[in-house]
């Protein structure tokens, strides 16, 4: 064996342009698959930095709409309480802090509310001072924890940080304990900056409508997840009669905590790109294995001489099959270097959100896996040139002339498999970049329902103890609007939850007045967003029916609400919906509310799965006062007014955290990073994809040319015409592109389907998109085919026949 490696390596150095040809083909191929990897590794196959992984579960409410639902506080008491024997549960939800300090501008942070239970479930230490306590886990709670990076970027790093005093949301508070660095990397409660005791309000205790409380749990070792799941399924039962009627029929599920790292849409599309690298490797591989076929029976004469004077096939095989697995090893080698650098670039792209920190590194799974591919890649393209040369006929190479050195039938029908199979990949590659190109472009010019062009806006979190009331919010909310809209250049401003650009912060449940209720878990679900009279205007909302919301729509007024098209259409197919009311569920209190107007679907800016419901309510902010909300500002030209904003709100309040400064259309392309930058992989997957396939159709038409040069010089001699010289060899390389097509189109199809399910809000099965490509890929692989038949042109006849 090592006397073969080192025959093969010096006949590698004998063939320097093939060698580093190679290497660079199988570097881009294997390196693209290596990063591609990598990328699925950090998002899915990574394992949690936590002791005793497997024992780690999410917990879901199970609905009749959703098997993934989160909960409320009275569901995560009742099941601590009852599942104590079995299993440590803890709570957590999302949350929003503001981080003052003297001398600084106040900070936004991304915080969790998190039960004392929590990290001692997940089983990490701090890596400065302590968890919370029980003590700590009640209304008026003054502790907090630092995330490591929010422990560096705010205060140095100062290992003194642990009891010193700062202001959270205006309130003092005392850093206990700062987060190793490696919690970062887990993506399951997304950028989380900083950590605060969950304390459950008297409120929230009792509130059955608020579902944004997720669980998770470490259960007790010897039970088996099975054995886990019928436990809650039987706890799901015996609690159904402490919940409202409407949630009788929700259940429990228990997955591993691993397996909800990533969610399906990027799951989806990080396998995707990991198949669509594998194409283009194939192809890679099939133009190697044509070079290799074509190296190989140049030295038929040799394999011959050898078998005669009895080399086995082994023997045969194995100084092609080592050649083939030196220029792979050495193909992965570069191949690392190549994924190291576009895991720099991919990572910087995630990253660009400001929050997270996301990071692809070349650990020893994915190095595995390089070495892996390197290997199979190399015994792939060098197997089949290898075998059909270890079945060489030794006397009929030995007496064979021209046709010796071009190949026999067999090598014939290898090339145009392969060059069949490169074509149709090629196709559904540029299938892959077409359909999400166009995807793209007709999300950027679809109608959302309201327009964000030239729409400045701010996100503002009021702090609870400056401003404990409703009426001391909304009174802030009218004297920034009444500055705002004084400012020079603003046309309307208004104050909302929140913009629709990626999603709505709170949905419920809705029922009609004088209908009986449907069934459990068959209410209506609908996105509730709180606006001030002017959010319709400043968005350019246009009202199907009914009137806006007025100033006289405050908290002494009786409720109203603005719902959308669909809504209407749903709830009050054949009737006027302006005049009826509808509430919630709590029996004791419906909170009906009189629909006063309807406006169309709102679309999201921007999103790529299909929203949980296409339901919109509308409510005054007079009626329903949050602390935490978007001010939308109108103006011919938003981005000389960003800072005249920013002055405006501070002096109303200098210790407000300004965040999400900036144009709608920017907080939409810093969004959509992500998706662009797939975007960038498909386009440059496909671009080397076809480069290579057209490259290697060139090659088998030059090599056509070649073999059939003999013939071409009779057909000239007998008269044939130069169109007929040129249709003989461009047959020939359009019926295999044609074969390939047709292969490909059926895959292209396939594609269009799995991305439309992965990203049902940015994808469809385009015919168009597809035919364009069809038509693009045919005309490169007729320039392909043209080159080598100008050649053909210029066959002398009379050489033609002296050589044969």
């Amino acid at each position: 064996m090592i006397a073969d490696l080192k025959f093969a390596f010096r006949q590698l150095l004998k063939s320097p342009g093939f060698t580093i040809v190679s290497v660079l083909t199988l570097a881009l191929g294997i390196g693209l698959n290596t990063s591609m990897f990598s990328l699925l590794d950090t998002l899915l196959l990574q394992p949690l930095p936590f002791p005793d992984k497997p024992h780690l579960v999410r917990i879901y409410r199970t609905t009749p709409q959703s098997q993934t639902a989160n909960h409320t506080v009275p569901d995560y008491l009742e099941l601590e309480r009852e599942a104590a024997d079995f299993a440590t549960l803890a709570a957590y939800q999302a949350w929003g802090m503001t981080l003052e300090q003297p001398d600084r501008p106040s900070v936004n942070l991304i915080a969790l509310r998190v039960t004392a239970s929590f990290f001692p479930a997940l089983g990490l230490q701090p890596e400065l001072g302590r968890y919370f306590t029980a003590d700590e886990d009640h209304p008026g709670n003054r502790a907090v924890m630092l995330s490591h990076a929010t422990w560096q970027a705010q205060f140095g790093g100062d290992p003194a940080v642990i009891g010193r005093t700062v202001r959270i949301d205006g309130e003092p508070c005392t850093i206990v304990g700062v987060m190793p660095a490696r919690f970062a990397s887990v993506f399951l409660w997304g950028p989380a900056q900083a950590f605060r005791p969950y304390a459950f309000s008297d409120k929230e205790r009792v509130d059955r409508e608020d579902t944004r409380v997720q669980i998770l749990g470490r259960y007790r070792i010897g039970l088996s997840l099975e054995q886990l799941n019928a436990r809650f399924a039987a706890l799901a039962v015996r609690l159904a009669p402490l919940r409202p009627s409407t949630q009788s029929e929700d259940g429990l599920r228990a997955v591993p905590l691993q397996s909800t790292v990533s969610n399906p849409a990027t799951l989806g599309i990080s396998l995707l790109l990991l198949g669509l690298a594998g194409f283009v490797l194939v192809i890679a591989c099939s133009n190697l294995a044509n070079l290799q076929l074509s190296r190989a029976i140049a030295r038929a004469h040799e394999f011959a001489i050898r078998a005669a004077l009895g080399a086995s096939r082994r023997r045969l095989l194995l100084p092609l099959l080592c050649e083939s697995v030196l220029l792979s090893v050495a193909g992965g080698g570069c191949g690392v270097l190549v994924a190291a650098w576009s895991n720099e670039w991919i990572s910087s792209r995630l990253s660009a959100n400001g929050f997270v920190a996301f990071t692809l590194e070349l650990d020893w799974r994915v190095l595995s896996f390089a070495l892996a591919v390197s290997l199979l890649t190399g015994i792939g393209f060098g197997l089949v040139p290898a075998w059909l040369m270890a079945r060489v006929r030794v006397n009929d190479t030995l007496k064979t002339g021209t046709r010796g050195n071009t190949g026999g039938r067999a090598q014939n029908r290898m090339r145009h498999a392969l060059i069949v199979a490169q074509f149709s990949l090629a196709l559904v590659l540029l299938a892959g970049a077409g359909l999400f190109i166009r995807g793209m472009n007709r999300m950027l010019v679809r109608d959302l329902g309201w327009n964000h062009d030239g729409v400045l806006q701010v996100v503002l979190n009021l702090p609870e103890a400056r401003y404990p009331t409703g009426a001391e919010t909304l009174s802030f909310y009218t004297r920034l609007q009444e500055r705002v809209a004084a400012l020079p250049g603003v046309d309307d401003v208004a104050v909302g939850w929140t913009l629709p650009v990626f999603q709505f912060l709170t949905s419920r449940n809705y029922l009609v007045e004088g209908r009986e209720p449907p069934a459990a878990g068959r209410e209506p679900v609908a996105n509730v967003n709180g606006v001030t009279p002017s959010f319709v205007p400043t968005l350019q909302i246009k009202l199907l029916a009914g009137r806006n919301f007025t100033a006289a729509d405050d908290a002494s007024a009786p409720p109203v609400a603005i719902i959308s098209e669909s809504m209407a259409r749903a709830l009050f197919p054949n009737e006027d919906p302006i005049g009826r009311r509808i509430g919630g569920l709590d029996p004791k209190n419906r909170g009906w509310m009189e629909i006063v107007g309807v406006m169309p679907d709102l679309r999201f800016a921007f999103s790529v799965t299909a929203p949980a419901t296409r339901y919109q309510v509308f409510r005054p902010l007079a009626q329903e006062t949050w602390n935490f909300v978007t001010v939308a500002v109108r103006t011919r030209d938003p981005a000389p007014l960003a800072e005249p904003l920013r002055r405006t709100v501070l002096e109303l309040d200098s210790t407000l955290a300004i965040q999400q400064l900036g144009t709608v259309d920017q907080l939409i392309e810093l969004g959509t990073g992500g998706l662009h930058m797939v975007n960038t992989i498909l386009v440059a997957f496909a671009l080397l994809g076809v480069f290579l396939a057209a490259l290697g159709l060139y090659g088998v038409i030059a090599r056509l040319v070649v073999q059939r040069t003999p013939e071409i010089g009779v057909r000239v001699a007998l008269g044939a015409q130069s169109s007929d010289v040129v249709w003989l060899i461009l047959r020939a390389g359009l019926t295999l592109t044609l074969v390939g097509t047709l292969i490909g189109l059926a895959g292209a199809f396939a594609l269009g389907r799995l991305l439309a399910m992965a990203t049902p809000e940015l994808v469809s099965n385009d015919p168009l998109a597809i035919a364009a490509v069809t038509l693009l890929l045919g005309v490169i692989a007729l320039a392909a085919c043209w080159l080598p038949a100008r050649k053909a042109l210029r066959v002398n006849p009379i050489d033609a026949l002296r050589a044969e």
